[in-house]
């Protein structure tokens, strides 16, 4: 049943282990999955988290995984859901930007969830993650599925596959016919980020790693996949791909890879925004501070690349968004709101900011939006964005930024981390739990009781769980 990708994948899952890893890989994995379990807090409380976790109780589980933020074991699909929905509801968790763009921590919760079932070593978890980090980041090099119609989390499928893979110990043959069992079956489209966005963006990638789990465990238990799910003529390359995965080039990315580096090239937000919006946001911010007031403003141009123009400005619903979804993916809505309040907040999203009407009118009056050749340029090696005002006097003020912080070209530092951590967490547990939850998973290799990171992330008392 194979073809030349999957048993590619499944030769390279085999490969990686913690001994294999280099330290700066192994440091970044534990400082992402910091960011994670952050991420997973913040968004914990909203409608789409609340509502896959009510579905997820009815999977109760004596020795499943943990519903992070309470004391509940279920399933461990839908301990991936749950958690997976949690984490990506905001839009703060981690992302790659290439041919195709991607959230690589999206993989973090089943593997957590499958290693947390198992009882598996932190060393099994750390191996687990960088194999996934890895595939995800050379998918998105090698091919794009958004212009065909298909939606990226169809490669957090893949890559949650290939790290549960090598977390389980999959001999070859099991982990091609979980990749087959988890791709041919379950196909993501695009409409989930097109047009006026809903809730279900939050669920989308986890949806795409529930899907894998399924299929490793289906694949654990001897069923057989699809043949040729990546090359046969109605698979993955042909019906999403269009054909234009370089199917030799991508597999010899995995041959002999022991020690996958991909996570270091990838970028934590700053903000809780589509990334492509984080260098605008800089680059607003420090205009902000060089005008008195908004109303001084005549004009405000921005100057793109084409990606973000697709994603974040080409839909008429991103000029005059009215769900959080759709506004945390406007680079009108996101420009216009730092330039009037010098900050992005959870609460510029909130129903009450996104209905401010002079806004809108401004964004309608004053703002436009180009692709250049410049910004074109830029791309992927950064993400840039130049914004220029033409204030009402005449003067010009003009600010680029091509490496906002958290990118990989200018990455943040353990305090920056932290600090995110700190932030984002501090409603949710207690100042002690904050700290034991740090000190639990910097020390993630040393992990041998999972229950020492759950019991760090139970919510606080008065916390609605």
């Amino acid at each position: 049943m194979s073809d030349r990708i999957t048993n590619s994948l499944a030769k390279f899952a085999t490969e990686v282990s913690y001994e294999t890893l280099s330290q700066p890989v192994i440091a970044e994995v534990k400082r992402r999955v910091i960011d994670t379990f952050a991420c997973l807090m913040s968004g914990y409380e909203f409608d789409a988290s609340t509502a896959a976790r009510k579905l997820a109780t009815h999977y109760e589980k004596e020795n499943g995984a943990t519903l992070i933020g309470t004391n509940k074991k279920v399933a461990v699909d839908y301990a991936t859901f749950a958690n997976g929905t949690a984490i990506r509801y905001l839009d703060y968790n981690d992302t790659y930007l290439s041919v195709e763009p991607l959230h690589p921590s999206d993989v973090i919760a089943p593997l957590f969830a499958l290693a947390e079932e198992r009882n598996l070593s932190g060393k099994k978890l750390i191996s687990a993650v960088a194999t996934a980090y890895e595939v995800g980041v050379n998918f998105c090099d090698a091919a794009s599925l958004k212009s065909n119609g298909w939606d990226h989390v169809n490669y957090i499928t893949v890559s949650t596959v290939v790290g549960g893979a090598n977390l389980l110990d999959f001999t070859p043959e099991q982990t091609e016919q979980a990749l087959a069992l988890a791709i041919v079956p379950h196909a993501s489209m695009r409409q989930t980020r097109n047009g006026e966005i809903s809730m279900w963006k939050a669920a989308a990638a986890a949806n795409a790693a529930r899907n894998a789990v399924f299929a490793l465990q289906l694949a654990e238990c001897g069923m057989k996949g699809p043949y040729e799910p990546f090359e046969g003529t109605m698979g993955m390359n042909y019906q999403m791909l269009d054909r234009k995965l370089p199917v030799e080039e991508l597999t010899a990315k995995f041959k002999d890879n022991k020690s996958p580096e991909g996570i270091l090239k990838t970028y934590v937000k700053n903000w809780a925004v589509e990334y492509m919006t984080q260098s605008a946001i800089e680059a607003a911010l420090s205009l902000y501070k060089q005008i008195d007031s908004v109303d001084d403003i005549a004009k405000i141009h921005v100057e793109t690349f084409q990606m973000a123009y697709d994603i974040l400005a080409k839909d008429e619903q991103k000029w005059a968004p009215e769900t959080r979804e759709t506004a945390d993916h406007s680079l009108p809505y996101i420009v216009m709101a730092t330039l009037e309040d010098g900050e992005i907040t959870i609460d510029t999203f909130s129903p009450e900011r996104l209905a401010v009407q002079d806004t809108i009118t401004r964004i309608d009056k004053l703002m436009t939006i180009d692709v250049t050749d410049e910004m074109n340029a830029g791309y992927p090696d950064g993400n840039p964005n130049r914004i220029t005002l033409t204030l009402k006097d005449g003067t010009q003020l003009s600010e680029i930024v091509k490496h906002p912080a958290g990118h990989s070209g200018n990455p943040f530092s353990n305090k920056q981390i932290e600090d995110k951590f700190k932030k984002l967490t501090k409603k949710f547990i207690t100042e002690e739990q904050q700290s034991d939850g740090l000190q639990v998973l910097q020390e993630l290799e040393n992990l041998t009781d999972f229950k020492d990171v759950v019991a760090a992330f139970e919510m606080k008392a008065g916390v609605e769980v």
